[in-house]
């Protein structure tokens, strides 16, 4: 998808023709060639003063700042005649470096830099003549403007029928296209990092890109996001995430945001039961529950027989003879010893 829609930017360059360069709005430091055919004395190239006027040969200072190029020429054709110089000039005015009106586009584009604003033109526009974005740019853009800065997404911009006024640019604007990744970590199918692209924007688009969590995941994920200024950090249950999602909680993910999926609490059973291991805490399981996920016991073994080391707060291991219904918690270890019957 991204490919596509690098290749459709493209082909809108091929919608920039003379006449648009032609309706550009001359301002201060644009750079121009002003040619008079048939007199190559009267050739300037020359720049457009702070105060929007050129200073030429014959004819001295003429106002063109806010005029189009044709403009511009009819102009300094209409000084020309009137100051007696040429019967019939015929003037041409090619702008040379666009300044007045321009967007800086950086980051992730294939030709970032700056360009002018010759034509009615809104952000896809603009990152079209910069090639498109890059495989590793991001879609999710930011648009600044003086001390504005507003995000929009490309993806939801390019399927648009109409042009959005609210994304047109009117020179003076940067546009930056971001690292596109987003970090998927912790118990998943298949961690790393993931691309901002095709309309996958939610939490739980990036957790099945991941291959969704693993047998040993936590009930909780945990979503980091800088998109505010600075990180935040929002626990979210994943079951409740998938069965019943809504946008206050499947989110909306940004360039740079981060997804943890931690492990989940762990009981360690040994001794004389079928499957001795490591083994993920369910919901308040029990002593008893515990031993069944591992298979339960060995003919010689005996639920009489069972004692629990835990960590305590102090950090010292403490040896407990729990009850069967007694809850266990995380990096308990359970022994079954062997029956003396």
């Amino acid at each position: 998808m991204n490919k596509l829609l690098s290749c459709w930017m493209a082909l809108c360059l091929l919608l920039i023709s003379p006449w648009c360069i032609a309706e550009y709005t001359l301002g201060a430091g644009d750079y121009v060639r002003v040619t008079v055919y048939g007199d190559a004395d009267l050739l300037r190239e020359t720049r457009v003063s702070e105060d929007g006027v050129l200073t030429l040969p014959l004819i001295g200072e003429v106002k063109v700042g806010g005029l189009s190029t044709i403009q511009a020429e009819k102009r300094i054709a209409e000084q020309l005649k009137r100051g007696g110089f040429i019967a019939n000039p015929q003037v041409s005015l090619l702008v040379l470096e666009f300044m007045s009106k321009s967007v800086s586009i950086l980051g992730g584009v294939l030709k970032p830099g700056r360009y002018p604003v010759t034509r009615p033109s809104n952000v896809k526009d603009m990152i079209a003549e910069a090639g498109g974005i890059t495989p590793d740019g991001s879609e999710i853009i930011t648009v600044i403007k003086g001390q504005q800065r507003t995000q929009y997404d490309l993806h939801a911009l390019a399927i648009q029928s109409s042009v959005n006024d609210e994304t047109a640019v009117q020179g003076g604007e940067t546009i930056y296209v971001g690292s596109r990744d987003v970090a998927v970590v912790g118990q998943l199918a298949r961690p790393g990092k993931y691309s901002l692209q095709g309309g996958l924007r939610r939490i739980s688009d990036f957790v099945a890109q991941a291959g969704g969590a693993t047998e040993y995941a936590g009930e909780t994920l945990y979503y980091t996001s800088t998109a505010s200024g600075s990180a935040v950090t929002q626990a979210i249950n994943i079951d409740q995430l998938f069965r019943a999602p809504s946008k206050d909680i499947d989110k909306l993910v940004f360039p740079g945001d981060v997804i943890y999926v931690p492990v989940a609490p762990q009981v360690y059973v040994y001794g004389e039961v079928q499957r001795p291991g490591m083994y993920k805490i369910d919901k308040r399981m029990t002593v008893m529950q515990a031993i069944a996920k591992a298979g339960g016991l060995t003919p010689r073994g005996t639920q009489r027989a069972v004692k629990l080391h835990r960590k305590a707060a102090s950090g010292e291991i403490e040896k407990l003879k729990p009850e069967l219904n007694s809850t266990v918690q995380d990096e308990d270890v359970l022994y079954v010893e062997e029956s003396l019957l």
